[in-house]
C-alpha cells in the first residue's frame, strides 16, 4: 500500500506476520469467515446468504430423504432445529436489505408447505 502525503512525499506500507521465526507478507484475501459469517472486501453478505441458502436446502433434502413418514409436528420441530437455525444465525448482523437476497431467503421458507404434503 502506498500513501502520499503533501506534494512529493510517499510512504509505502507492508503488513507482515511472524511465522516459524520468519517474517512473511500478509496475504490478501477476497473474503474472510469470522464467527461463522462470510465478509467480502466490500462488506457485502451475498456470499454468506448464498451459503446459508445452500445449507438450508441441503438440510431440507436430508429431512425429505430420511424422514418420509413424519407427522406435521415432528417435521416442524425438525425444520425449526435444522433448517431455520441456519437461516436465523446472526441475521441481525447480515440482515438482508436487497430485494434479491430477501426473495432468495424466502424461497427456502416457501418450500416448507411442499415438503409437508409429500
Amino acid at each position: 500500500m502506498v500513501m502520499s502525503f503533501g506534494k512529493n512525499v510517499e510512504k509505502s506500507y507492508t503488513y507482515n506476520i511472524l511465522e516459524n521465526s520468519q517474517i512473511k507478507p500478509l496475504a490478501r484475501t477476497d473474503q474472510i469467515k469470522d464467527l461463522g459469517i462470510l465478509l467480502d472486501e466490500r462488506l457485502s453478505f451475498r456470499d454468506h446468504i448464498n451459503d446459508k441458502i445452500n445449507k438450508a436446502f441441503w438440510m431440507l433434502g436430508i429431512i425429505k430423504r430420511n424422514f418420509k413418514h413424519l407427522t406435521i409436528q415432528s417435521f416442524t420441530m425438525l425444520y425449526k432445529n435444522t433448517v431455520r437455525s441456519h437461516l436465523d444465525y446472526c441475521s441481525s448482523v447480515w440482515s438482508p436489505y436487497i430485494k434479491k437476497d430477501i426473495e432468495a431467503l424466502e424461497k427456502v421458507q416457501k418450500e416448507l408447505p411442499r415438503f409437508c404434503h409429500n
